[in-house]
């Protein structure tokens, strides 16, 4: 007979529903929830941490006369203590979370997209995020494929998987090159054309007009048909090795002017070598801008006169 009732009680703890939690502790309110006898507790009383989604967290009817004791709560004998049972509040989620987060982690422009399905395991309240990283790629040439996003619900400092199947694609126009572009010379716009595709909602956009491709310089050569991303470009030089350059030269109020032959490239801004032919003597000057360079003295100690860039005698007295 003793053994009968004690596995009813067994059973019927077992059964009882279990005391939500919220947060990510177990305090005194939820304890008065589960056992009248602790209705004289602090509500906000610390007890203990909160199990995990899904998780079921009990206390047998000795463990709350322990946890009564040490709050100063007295259960007369022969108390019959049910056993205590809590959970952390979780709710299945819901479509319209899904798709809010969704539509959050997607760029705002250009792209289409269908839900299809999502995890639907219970979860508490929280922050739910699809971080590109976790976007499948569909495959190639089939860019309306269905696809999983893996994502995660942040909760108290805490974290779960999610997921999402959906179909998601971006359509835009791109630039690809109409022939083989080489690396380092000017591209002419002539030598691209423009294309509508469709392709996935992240990764390196290529560039979309070709007024922003033209007059830069591939940094590798690019094959032809292949997108032409900022990456692969880069601005052209205002002077190129080789190319013939306007000197000017500036020492006082004299100045002189004169063409030589750039021994290496850059921008404006930028200090390069060039040679001047007549001489055959290398010396340094800064690019002023397409095709122009200066020579002046910036000190006493930095001074760039004549012999520095082997002017010779006929050096103006001044324009």
């Amino acid at each position: 007979m003793r053994v009968a009732r004690l596995a009813g009680l067994v059973a019927m703890a077992l059964n009882a529903a279990c005391v939500p939690v919220e947060g990510e502790r177990i305090e005194g309110r939820h304890l008065a929830a589960a056992a009248a006898e602790f209705a004289g507790i602090a509500p906000d009383a610390p007890v203990a941490y909160a199990p995990a989604p899904g998780v079921k967290r009990r206390f047998s009817p000795a463990g709350l006369r322990a946890l009564a004791a040490r709050h100063g709560l007295r259960v007369a004998d022969g108390t019959e203590l049910p056993e205590a049972c809590f959970e952390r509040r979780a709710k299945p989620l819901t479509r319209e979370a899904v798709e809010a987060a969704v539509r959050a982690s997607l760029p705002p422009a250009g792209v289409t997209w269908e839900l299809l399905d999502f995890s639907r395991a219970p979860a508490p309240d929280g922050e739910l995020i699809f971080p590109a990283a976790g976007l499948s790629r569909p495959p190639a040439g089939a860019p309306r494929s269905p696809v999983f996003w893996r994502g995660r619900l942040k909760y108290g400092g805490h974290s779960l998987p999610v997921w999402a199947r959906l179909r998601v694609w971006r359509t835009g126009r791109r630039v690809v090159a109409a022939e083989a572009l080489p690396a380092g010379r000017p591209v002419e716009a002539g030598q691209l054309r423009l294309e509508t595709i469709e392709g996935p909602p992240f990764g390196e956009p290529a560039v979309s007009r070709i007024e922003e491709a033209a007059g830069r310089v591939p940094r590798r050569t690019l094959r032809k048909g292949e997108p032409v991303t900022p990456r692969l470009l880069a601005a052209a030089p205002d002077v190129r090795r080789g190319e013939t350059v306007q000197v000017e030269v500036m020492e006082g109020s004299a100045r002189l002017r004169f063409e030589a032959r750039a021994e290496s490239g850059g921008r404006t801004g930028e200090t390069i070598t060039v040679r001047n032919p007549g001489s055959g003597r290398r010396f340094r000057a800064r690019i002023e801008g397409r095709g122009a360079v200066v020579v002046g003295q910036a000190n006493e100690k930095n001074r760039y006169n004549r012999s520095a860039v082997g002017a010779g005698p006929g050096w103006p007295g001044g324009e």
